[in-house]
Protein backbone atom coordinates (compact mmCIF):
# COMPACT_ATOMS: atom_id res chain seq x y z
CA UNK A 1 0.00 0.00 0.00
CA UNK A 2 1.36 3.62 -1.06
CA UNK A 3 1.66 5.87 1.29
CA UNK A 4 -0.65 9.18 0.67
CA UNK A 5 0.62 12.55 1.58
CA UNK A 6 -2.07 14.45 4.21
CA UNK A 7 -2.23 18.28 3.80
CA UNK A 8 -4.72 20.26 5.74
CA UNK A 9 -6.92 23.32 4.62
CA UNK A 10 -5.74 26.66 6.00
CA UNK A 11 -9.25 27.72 6.26
CA UNK A 12 -11.02 24.68 6.99
CA UNK A 13 -8.73 23.04 8.93
CA UNK A 14 -9.59 19.34 7.73
CA UNK A 15 -7.01 17.34 6.67
CA UNK A 16 -7.11 15.40 3.54
CA UNK A 17 -5.09 13.79 0.37
CA UNK A 18 -2.75 16.26 -0.69
CA UNK A 19 -4.09 15.64 -4.45
CA UNK A 20 -7.43 16.62 -3.11
CA UNK A 21 -6.03 19.92 -2.11
CA UNK A 22 -5.24 23.12 -3.96
CA UNK A 23 -2.08 24.49 -3.52
CA UNK A 24 -1.47 28.12 -3.28
CA UNK A 25 2.31 29.32 -3.14
CA UNK A 26 3.74 32.44 -1.45
CA UNK A 27 5.94 34.89 -3.95
CA UNK A 28 7.34 37.59 -3.85
CA UNK A 29 4.30 39.38 -6.14
CA UNK A 30 1.69 38.09 -3.53
CA UNK A 31 0.58 34.42 -4.31
CA UNK A 32 0.45 31.74 -6.86
CA UNK A 33 -2.00 28.82 -7.73
CA UNK A 34 0.19 25.80 -7.97
CA UNK A 35 -2.39 22.83 -9.52
CA UNK A 36 0.82 20.86 -9.81
CA UNK A 37 1.56 20.64 -6.35
CA UNK A 38 5.05 20.48 -7.53
CA UNK A 39 6.83 24.61 -7.75
CA UNK A 40 9.21 25.42 -5.41
CA UNK A 41 9.08 28.27 -2.17
CA UNK A 42 6.59 27.78 0.61
CA UNK A 43 3.01 26.79 -0.16
CA UNK A 44 -0.68 26.27 1.40
CA UNK A 45 -3.95 24.32 0.71
CA UNK A 46 -6.95 25.00 0.42
CA UNK A 47 -10.19 23.05 -0.62
CA UNK A 48 -11.34 23.19 -3.88
CA UNK A 49 -14.64 22.40 -3.90
CA UNK A 50 -15.84 24.18 -0.91
CA UNK A 51 -17.03 27.88 -1.01
CA UNK A 52 -16.77 28.24 2.10
CA UNK A 53 -12.76 27.68 2.40
CA UNK A 54 -12.49 30.66 -0.39
CA UNK A 55 -14.43 32.74 1.92
CA UNK A 56 -12.26 35.98 2.84
CA UNK A 57 -12.82 35.40 6.45
CA UNK A 58 -11.54 32.07 6.53
CA UNK A 59 -9.03 32.67 3.58
CA UNK A 60 -7.89 35.93 6.98
CA UNK A 61 -5.59 32.85 8.45
CA UNK A 62 -3.36 32.38 6.11
CA UNK A 63 -3.11 35.60 3.88
CA UNK A 64 -4.20 38.36 6.88
CA UNK A 65 -5.06 41.84 5.41
CA UNK A 66 -4.43 39.87 1.69
CA UNK A 67 -7.28 37.54 2.39
CA UNK A 68 -9.59 39.96 -0.20
CA UNK A 69 -7.71 39.51 -3.04
CA UNK A 70 -6.68 36.42 -2.22
CA UNK A 71 -10.50 34.80 -2.41
CA UNK A 72 -11.53 37.23 -5.41
CA UNK A 73 -8.53 35.45 -7.61
CA UNK A 74 -9.84 31.70 -5.99
CA UNK A 75 -12.85 32.37 -7.13
CA UNK A 76 -11.91 33.88 -10.62
CA UNK A 77 -9.41 30.98 -10.95
CA UNK A 78 -11.53 28.19 -9.76
CA UNK A 79 -15.00 29.01 -12.12
CA UNK A 80 -12.24 29.45 -15.51
CA UNK A 81 -10.10 26.71 -14.60
CA UNK A 82 -7.91 25.71 -17.25
CA UNK A 83 -5.08 23.99 -15.66
CA UNK A 84 -2.34 26.45 -15.62
CA UNK A 85 -0.66 28.22 -12.62
CA UNK A 86 -1.48 31.86 -12.50
CA UNK A 87 0.20 34.50 -10.55
CA UNK A 88 -2.22 36.47 -8.58
CA UNK A 89 -2.22 39.65 -7.01
CA UNK A 90 -0.87 40.78 -3.59
CA UNK A 91 -3.57 43.16 -3.02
Amino acid sequence: MKHVPIRMCVACRRRRPKGELLRILVTEEGFAIDPSGKRPGRGAYVCPDSPECRSEKRLRRFAGAKARALAEALAAYLGGEDGQGKDLPAG
